[in-house]
């Protein structure tokens, strides 16, 4: 039996660009975000969506960069460790759809015996309380790459989510509280080019991940390249670093005791 409400392990991150939707998360969850819009009459995107207003070289210099050279069409995510739905819709339009697949599957979640839990035709519970992102050409950054970036969602209520992992008490005197491993996993993702990627990670925890790149940038130069986006709150949405820094914050984070997903 179809049911869009079960979720078993995993984090799922939605993105909203300015006439797109990216979803990212778990395989199994992923097929359910297919079957939804499937149901509503829309077909998944082939690739995803291109973001030709986001600066696609960050980190190279004007001077070297041609202007008629676009974004890569096309890249294989050969580092992934969760799959991807897009579709060339807009936040509003995304979740109508997700509205009206589930009423369309509605007959496929009827209780089985007759006497089981019967579930609402609505979103799935886990899609509607994941992390959303949306995409701001004007974003301020700071840093060095060039503004423009991910900002949270206020179609989530700002400030609710939860930190990446619990915090536990320090290790090592001195030290702040680290944390351990559970809770909401933090985002490393290659979205809009091959230059750099991005970090999402609830709000608790970016001050935290942005002393950990500054730390790494005295043996990685290139952490030097951090950049911060920033909301009308003027509090930082996502965070942007060369592609080399990727693996190198991965295992910092693990080993921090962070969930991590990645797609690059």
């Amino acid at each position: 039996m179809f049911d869009p409400h079960a979720r078993e392990h995993g984090h799922v991150y939605v993105f909203h660009g300015t006439e797109s939707t990216q979803v990212l998360g778990p395989e199994h969850l992923m097929g359910q975000v297919r079957t939804l819009l499937s149901a509503a009459g829309t077909d998944p995107a082939p690739e995803p969506s291109l973001h030709p207003d986001i600066v696609p070289r960050p980190y190279t210099s004007e001077s070297q960069q041609d202007p008629g050279d676009p974004a890569p069409e096309h890249w294989m995510h050969v580092r992934s460790t969760v799959t991807e739905v897009s579709v060339d819709l807009g936040a509003d339009a995304f979740w109508d759809r997700m509205d009206k697949g589930s009423w369309a599957t509605w007959q496929d979640r009827w209780p089985d015996p007759p006497g089981g839990p019967l579930f609402p035709p609505s979103a799935p519970d886990w899609l509607v309380r994941a992390p959303r992102w949306e995409l701001d050409p004007l974003a301020p950054a700071l840093g060095p790459a060039a503004s423009g970036g991910w900002v949270r969602s206020p179609a989530r209520a700002w400030g609710s989510g939860e930190p990446a992992v619990p915090r536990g008490p320090s290790d090592r005197p001195g030290d702040p509280a680290r944390p351990e491993p559970g809770g909401t996993g933090v985002g490393l993702f290659q979205l809009t080019d091959l230059e750099s990627f991005w970090v999402f990670a609830p709000e608790a925890d970016v001050a935290d991940i942005m002393a950990r790149c500054e730390a790494l940038a005295t043996d990685h130069p290139a952490f030097t390249w951090l950049t911060g986006y920033f909301d009308v709150r003027d509090v930082a949405g996502s965070l942007r670093l060369p592609s080399p820094c990727l693996p190198i914050l991965e295992a910092d984070l693990a080993s921090a005791g962070y969930a991590v997903d990645t797609w690059w």
